[in-house]
């Protein structure tokens, strides 16, 4: 039966090829017009016909011999391009049929020839599947590549659907005057005169009528959002791209607020319809690394003379870490998600100021590793700035990279001295930790956990005060709800003429927005939580929250009051210190101490569960558990012993 089957599967691939060969003669002519043109692009000669090589032969009678040997050796080799030339149409037909049933993406560009971000504004025009071409399949990244270049070119492909970003230029010199100006405090003075430019720049705006021109319809393009989310999450792609199609029409990167969200969010719904969202992020992310460092530096600035939030970090932050080492001859902090570590400049040049000289100062910079061969390379120029910065002030200074998964962190790599003052610091970089709906043992509580064994003098931490839903509508609004706030104030305190205007909301918002929409499950990292939430998993790691030193405070206030807009407040709120815009809180700050003891742990949480949370309390060790059913066992008895 095997050589039967053998013999028939032989013969009818023989009869395939000889068909093959009869249909690729009779189709020569339209072959050769169709290959000429790409053999001429490609800088080759068309091999000759089988007409072209008798009429060559006919010419030398000399060579009559030479001449056929060439000729069938000529044919041979037309027969095999022939047959090559009608697979490879016959590949891209195949292809151009099943890109029929792909979902349609455009591709970002990139321009590095200017310093600032900017997007088209041009209107987009959505091709049915039928009428696909060659660009959609460059789009798709069906044209072959180069080795080198071939990981970019696929990253570049996600980097958003018509956003046009451009990067700063890597060549643009970055001079020390330019860090100094931005992260040094030189008595306030001079970001005062700034933030008072941009006050009067934006009145005058105002005055001409420039805002005027720009303004939109927000409940249209809120209504649009919100349906077209909805039919992205029950995979609607006609609704979708139809609701799609008109939200381009109304938005614009360039506009007023909700425009220029409504663009961002387009991107988000369309890269989640396309099945794409996880390497949307990813290619925005592994472009982030690739920027240079003066691109956050100069959104950092921008948005310091805008908004008071970053500000009002450092300023807590540092005040209660010089408080703390007031008397230290030694300091040690550890800073989680050290990122581009602006904040410590300001901390070394007060240190330099302090009575009895400044003491010895070493700060590890924990961050996630980065994608390369070099995961901590960008933590590793941090170190060597603030190194300069030390130098300058003369102050003794170490510094120590950590480049890893922070619930992977053991104790031994921070290398803990007794003789030292240490203080942990984390700014809004705890929601990008894992929490519950990635492990059991969550990698969020394994973190705290970590740094009350090392038992820091003071834990800072910042929080942005905000959660989302894994309920996809429903997180969509909320997104939708949140950053509508942030961009409005980045649209009342940044002029519209400002070139930089879009830089923070590029450094800042894009990023954690795609993020938020467009991914699902493992790649959905951007997970923060409210107020509430944080403070019941600080109290159950063992912390205890201390009392706001309300001089920090006041000091804080007066840096809002003086030059920002009076929609901005601060206020101290059961230990926290709260910011927002128009009587939203967005953001928050609070300090923690050491270890408190078990017992005033539990009949805390046990308050606080009776005031915001369930009376639950398996999620505490069997140790805890057999204390609390002993306190109320107690309780019990002493209600018996009155009856």
């Amino acid at each position: 039966m095997d050589p039967t089957l053998d013999y028939v599967s032989r013969y009818l691939l023989e009869e395939e090829i000889d068909e093959l060969n009869i249909s690729a003669f009779k189709d020569q002519a339209d072959l050769q017009d169709i290959e000429k043109p790409f053999y001429e692009i490609l800088g080759q000669k068309y091999p000759p016909t089988p007409n072209e090589q008798s009429a060559s032969s006919s010419q030398s009678e000399s060579d009559l011999s030479s001449s056929s040997s060439s000729t069938s050796k000529s044919s041979i080799s037309i027969n095999d391009t022939l047959v090559e030339s009608i697979t490879v149409m016959e590949f891209h037909r195949g292809i151009e049929e099943g890109m029929k049933f792909l979902p349609i993406m455009n591709k970002l560009s990139t321009d590095i020839k200017e310093n600032i971000v900017s997007v088209d504004s041009a209107e987009v025009k959505y091709k049915n599947s039928a009428e696909l071409k060659l660009v959609e399949k460059v789009d798709l990244g069906m044209m072959p590549r180069s080795k080198k270049n071939s990981i970019c070119s696929e990253l570049d492909i996600f980097e958003g659907p018509n956003r046009k970003i451009s990067v700063i230029d890597s060549e643009e010199p970055i001079t020390d005057d330019v860090y100094d100006k931005v992260l040094l405090d030189h008595g306030d003075g001079h970001l005062k005169e700034e933030i008072q430019s941009l006050r009067e720049t934006l009145q005058l705006e105002a005055i001409s009528g420039v805002l005027k021109e720009i303004q939109g319809d927000h409940h249209e393009l809120h209504t649009l959002l919100i349906h077209c989310a909805e039919a992205v999450a029950i995979y609607d792609r006609r609704i979708a791209q139809e609701l799609l199609t008109k939200i381009r029409l109304k938005s614009s990167p360039n506009g007023n607020a909700i425009q220029r969200l409504s663009s961002v969010l387009a991107d988000a719904l369309e890269a989640r319809l396309a099945g794409v969202g996880s390497d949307y992020y990813r290619g925005l992310i592994a472009k982030r690394f690739r920027t240079p460092d003066i691109y956050f530096l100069k959104a950092y600035h921008l948005y310091l003379r805008a908004a008071p939030f970053a500000r009002v970090f450092y300023c807590f932050s540092n005040r209660n870490i010089l408080v703390a080492a007031r008397n230290a001859r030694k300091v040690h902090v550890i800073d989680l998600g050290i990122k581009f570590g602006f904040q410590w400049p300001s901390l070394i040049q007060d240190f330099s100021k302090r009575e009895g000289g400044p003491p010895k100062l070493r700060i590890t910079g924990i961050e996630f590793p980065e994608p390369g061969f070099r995961p901590a390379k960008r933590v590793e120029s941090i170190g060597q700035r603030l190194e300069e910065y030390a130098r300058s002030f003369n102050v003794p200074f170490i510094y120590k990279v950590i480049a890893s998964q922070w619930e992977s962190i053991r104790i031994e790599e921070l290398a803990i001295n007794d003789d030292e003052v240490l203080i942990v610091n984390c700014m809004i970089r705890l929601k990008n930790v894992k929490d519950e709906t990635f492990e059991i043992d969550c990698p969020r509580n394994r973190v705290l956990k970590l740094i009350r064994q090392i038992k820091p003098q003071i834990f800072i931490q910042a929080h942005s005060n905000r959660s989302y839903s894994s309920f996809f509508p429903t997180r969509f609004r909320q997104v939708l709800s949140t950053y509508a706030v942030f961009y409005d104030l980045l649209d009342r305190t940044i002029p519209h003429g400002d070139k930089q205007r879009l830089l923070p909301e590029n450094v800042y918002f894009v990023t954690d927005i795609i993020n938020i929409v467009a991914c699902e499950g493992s790649d959905w990292i951007e997970k923060p939580e409210t107020l509430k939430q944080w403070q019941r998993r600080n109290i159950q790691a063992g912390f205890e929250q201390l009392p706001v030193n309300l001089n920090i405070v006041k000091e804080c206030k007066n840096l809002v009051r003086d030059g920002y807009d009076n929609r901005y407040f601060v206020q101290e709120d059961d230990g926290w210190l709260l910011q927002g815009w128009k009587g939203r809180s967005l953001t928050t700050n609070q300090f923690r101490g050491r270890n408190i003891t078990l017992i005033k742990k539990l009949r805390y949480a046990n308050i606080k569960s009776r005031q915001t949370y369930t009376h639950d309390f398996t999620h505490l060790a069997p140790a805890r558990q057999q204390l609390l059913q002993n306190l109320r066992i107690k309780k019990i008895q002493k209600k018996n012993k009155k009856n």
